[in-house]
């Protein structure tokens, strides 16, 4: 698998998994706790997390458009 088609897997995990309607199941139980928070503020917490060490990952891993050199008479575009 390339490294673009994994990072867009994880992006598409990590956005459905803090959209996820479910969670709101739990939000009048304050019983369940990730790191000493009711259970809906450490879910996301945890994904906001998870975001971050993709998008780091993502921008390690130069995703995204290349980027145009200045002195590199094959990148200039034509209209």
């Amino acid at each position: 698998m390339n490294k673009k088609v994994l990072i867009w897997t994880l992006l598409l995990i990590g956005f459905c998994a803090m959209e996820f309607p479910g969670v709101l199941f739990f939000g009048q139980v304050s019983k369940p706790f990730i790191f000493g928070m009711p259970f809906i503020y450490g879910y996301i917490l945890c994904f906001w997390a998870y975001m971050c060490i993709v998008f780091w990952y993502a921008h390690k891993c130069n995703w995204g458009r290349k980027r145009i050199q200045e002195n590199d008479p094959s990148s200039v575009t034509r209209h």
